[in-house]
């Protein structure tokens, strides 16, 4: 049996949280990028291109990032479903560089503290210039600005951030007592006193202009603050102001609104950075846009038509290269780019998906290659080098199975249109489409061995939405409908076929899994739960089911009656998937507690679990060799951990 130590261990992953805004990070010295993925951040090398996770136990989502401008330290902020505390992880960053130039994969010695103040949600979080203090802001249903002690984890002071929700905070470059927030219809330069403590906030005289501003960037000498909005404007703002004062001492300097850029960006500005012209001494802006214009901005707000770039999705994030001759851009679509300022040309560095991923496999004969199915595409993967090999896009459309037959020829999919579509591997060229395989989504597919002809690829059974099965005859040729079985009333969720091609099974949201007879067309037997099946396995050696389902249970069924043998609690929330070792004597299982977990087969035992998702878990799959699992997720990330299961 495996040690639970080493059971289950994270080895890389595929997938950056693009949505993050200002979750891309270059460390000072150049040599690392940081991101969030799930509910971990990725430390990435751009030498080697190895991964270290930061992962500090909190199966949430990561809503925020923000790295000490010494690359001391790290904070994350996440979010939680309901109105429960959300948490903020403050990292030893310069510790997690030396394990990781060490060969340490764990990262829990780096965890300097959990701090728990916000409700649901961290909007943002920034330290200051010396990185002694780190500011807070909790999400819309708290917006409440902390003000943290870094080094003993201690909360100092608070405040309402503002009466609107507030979206953005920075600290001044060269005060560690002042920063900025903005939001919905406001901007505020705050002054915090540690000795009262005490934070004294003063509103930015805007005249008549309401916007919603949603990030922020501040002058290299703190002269100035830079406010995108979502109407495209960026706004510049003189944040000098007074001391803190006694109520009755007038008000000597006020901030103020400098101006704002006539000629709008589309879809409004989402991410800003400040850059100084090393020729002229000026402090232009980088502006990231929400149609994926990258431009630079002289200090007057005026575009430079030479330095403009576009990328794929809204531009989330901007990190400056430390050599100052680059920098690094995340968009929401999860791409990543680097930009040289010089000529201002954008470099695809990573991509990976930005929506669900429902489905993943591996071609029968690599361990190699990996096939995801997402949103609005199908995409290839080498697992070794974390690269996408091919992209199949089919636009307005959501894939939700993908198989690639057996020869590795053709890549088979459903989709929510109701389509079967086959793709050549190479080119992703469409071979072949049944325009009309279901009424509704086409939830799941699996491809049967056929041996009676050598002209035909096989047979390919899909199961709909609407709850029907069907079987059908495939080649370049001709697809022809050889079954349509309809028992089901619910959506079919998994279908798996024997070795032989004889048999499936289908696992449905009415409550029954239900053993077909292939060439007769007709049922076996069906298994019942007042519950919904997502998911069925057949053991190797075909003598038992296994079953994953909204209960929680995984249930063991006998195959010669269909009758139950046992059930298990497969973990905190709905099972979602299983797959099963090639020898039969373990099991793997995703569900929507966001956990991998690996089981023993005969004894029922948990060997061990895995976490990284920050969302229901949708596919787990073991590779040919039985030496890597891979699980995907709602959050769009890729996970491939190592397994050394024995068998």
């Amino acid at each position: 049996m495996a040690n639970e130590d080493n059971a289950l261990s994270l080895k890389s992953a595929i997938g950056f949280t693009g949505s993050v805004a200002g979750g891309l990070h270059y460390t000072p010295c150049g040599k690392f990028v940081v991101f969030p993925l799930g509910s971990v951040v990725v430390l990435r090398s751009l030498t080697s291109k190895k991964q270290l996770f930061l992962d500090g136990g909190i199966d949430k989502k990561v809503s925020c990032v923000a790295m000490s401008s010494d690359g001391s330290f790290l904070a994350t902020g996440h979010e939680t479903p309901a109105s429960f505390k959300a948490e903020i992880v403050l990292w030893n960053l310069k510790k997690a560089i030396d394990n990781y130039s060490n060969g340490i994969s764990s990262s829990e010695e780096c965890i300097l503290h959990v701090l728990s103040q916000h409700h649901k949600r961290v909007q943002a979080v920034d330290f200051s210039c010396d990185a002694r203090y780190l500011a807070s802001l909790g999400g819309q249903d708290d917006n409440d600005i902390v003000v943290w002690n870094v080094s003993t984890g201690v909360a100092i002071c608070g405040s309402p951030a503002s009466s609107e929700f507030s979206h953005c905070i920075k600290w001044l470059n060269t005060r560690n007592d002042r920063f900025v927030t903005c939001g919905n219809f406001h901007l505020r330069v705050w002054q915090i006193c540690t000795s009262t403590p005490k934070l004294h906030p003063i509103d930015v005289g805007m005249g008549s202009i309401r916007r919603v501003m949603q990030c922020l960037c501040i002058s290299e000498d703190d002269s100035f603050a830079f406010a995108g909005n979502k109407t495209g404007e960026i706004i510049k703002i003189n944040i000098e102001r007074d001391e803190i004062k006694p109520f009755d001492e007038p008000e000597r300097s006020h901030p103020s609104l400098m101006g704002y850029n006539k000629d709008r960006f589309s879809k409004g500005v989402k991410s800003l950075a400040c850059v100084v012209n090393p020729i002229t001494g000026n402090t232009n802006i980088i502006c990231g846009a929400g149609d994926g214009t990258v431009q630079i901005l002289n200090p007057n707000l005026q575009r430079i038509p030479s330095h403009i770039a576009k990328v794929d999705g809204g531009v989330t994030s901007i990190s400056l290269n430390p050599d100052g001759k680059s920098f690094l851009v995340g968009t929401e679509f999860s791409q990543r780019y680097s930009i040289d300022i010089p000529t201002f040309q954008a470099e695809l560095r990573e991509t990976c998906h930005f929506g669900e991923i429902h489905d993943v496999c591996f071609p029968q004969k690599s361990s190699e290659i990996v096939v995801t199915a997402s949103e609005q595409d199908i995409r290839v993967w080498s697992v070794s080098s974390k690269r996408e090999l091919l992209r199949i896009n089919v636009p307005n459309t959501t894939c939700y199975a993908v198989d690639v037959t057996p020869s590795g020829e053709n890549i088979i999919s459903g989709w929510s249109d109701g389509k079967i579509r086959s793709f050549y591997p190479e080119s992703g060229k469409l071979q072949w489409m049944i325009p009309n395989a279901h009424s509704d989504d086409v939830r799941s597919l699996a491809i049967c061995p056929c041996d009676d002809d050598s002209d035909t690829l096989g047979h390919l059974i899909s199961g709909g939405k609407d709850g029907t099965v069907r079987l059908w005859r495939v080649n370049e040729k001709h697809q022809t409908l050889v079954h349509s079985l309809k028992e089901h009333r619910g959506a079919v969720n998994s279908i798996v076929c024997n070795a032989s091609g004889s048999q499936a099974a289908s696992a449905s949201a009415d409550g029954s899994c239900i053993i077909w007879d292939l060439r007769k067309g007709v049922r076996i037997h069906a298994l019942y739960e007042p519950t919904v099946f997502n998911s069925v396995c057949y053991h190797p050696d075909e003598s038992q089911y296994i079953t994953g389902s909204a209960n929680n249970k995984i249930g063991f069924w006998d195959a010669c009656d269909g009758s139950p043998i046992r059930f298990i609690t497969g973990g905190e929330a709905d099972i979602t998937c299983l797959d099963i070792h090639s020898k039969g004597t373990y099991f793997v299982s995703g569900g929507a507690d966001k956990k991998i977990n690996v089981w023993h087969y005969d004894d029922g035992t948990l060997i061990g679990s895995g976490k990284g998702h920050s969302g229901k878990i949708s596919k787990v799959t073991l590779s040919p060799d039985q030496k890597t699992v891979v699980s995907v997720g709602s959050e769009g990330g890729i996970f491939i951990w190592s397994t050394p299961l024995d068998g």
